[in-house]
């Protein structure tokens, strides 16, 4: 359950880490059958090119640009919430419209039984 919180609670400072002066993060959950729920954090930062998406949650991996340098991180963040979706039978991705139109993260984990 710890490792759990912490993959929750990155995914929200992320998203008001990388949010612009005016922080508007969303956080919603979503039951998706009898098997699974979604927990989806949305932000309305600077978003992620198409072809970043995946690396994203690579280890030491940080999107390159002018925010890498004035955003501190260590690019391990995501790679730790992938790895508790992993090893709790999830999974975890990012959308994004592109620079400029905000990201979402999403976790999805098995409902406990």
């Amino acid at each position: 359950l710890e490792e759990v919180r912490a993959a929750i609670t990155n995914l929200i400072d992320n998203a008001v880490k990388y949010s612009a002066s005016e922080v508007n993060v969303t956080v919603e959950t979503e039951k998706l059958d009898e098997r699974f729920v979604v927990m989806r954090v949305k932000d309305r930062g600077p978003g992620i090119p198409k072809s970043e998406l995946k690396r994203v949650f690579r280890r030491f991996y940080r999107v390159p640009g002018p925010l890498a340098s004035r955003v501190k991180g260590t690019g391990l963040g995501l790679y730790i919430v992938r790895s508790v979706a992993k090893r709790h039978g999830g999974r975890a991705w990012a959308e994004s419209d592109g620079p400029g139109h905000g990201s979402t993260f999403a976790l999805q984990l098995p409902i406990a039984k």
